[in-house]
């Protein structure tokens, strides 16, 4: 099989429009930066539009112009949302609610599909955010090297 691959303004910029149309859109992932719980070109999400974010959501968002992630909701205030991979260790985005293009209701693995709101990996995520800097490091450098 072919491997189509366009870079993330262009394609994500498509992705948006389909869900603004309220469409649902699966794409295939890239990056380390939501291990472990989302493994790059190897899971797939299934976006749609929500109306509303709450913490915890895995949304698509475009933080500056062309410039999209696929990060979780750490916070909301007012306006602004705060965002940050699940495999980074430091750093953070930032972005308005109206710039959350759509929301993760399905993580699609080749043998498995996960509701990443449900219970079971709600309480996995925060199991994951209580461990020490220093054990999400070690383990994500496994992952790394593991995986990829």
């Amino acid at each position: 099989m072919n491997k189509l691959v366009l870079p993330n303004d262009v394609m994500l910029g498509g992705v948006s429009a389909l869900l603004d149309e309220g469409k649902e859109v699966e794409i295939m992932t890239k990056g380390v930066s939501m291990l472990p719980f989302i493994r790059g070109e190897k899971d797939s999400v299934l976006l749609v539009k929500k109306d509303r974010v709450e913490v915890g959501d895995i949304v698509l968002a475009e933080i500056l112009e062309g410039r999209y992630v696929l990060h979780r909701v750490r916070r909301a205030d007012g306006e602004t949302i705060i965002l940050k991979g699940d495999g980074n260790i430091r750093g953070t985005e930032r972005c308005r609610f109206g710039d959350v293009r759509g929301t993760v209701v399905r993580i699609l693995r080749p043998r498995s599909r996960r509701d990443p709101s449900s219970k079971r990996e709600m309480r996995r995520w925060r199991m994951w955010c209580r461990l020490p800097q220093i054990v999400r490091r070690g383990v994500l450098f496994v992952m790394r090297r593991i995986l990829y």
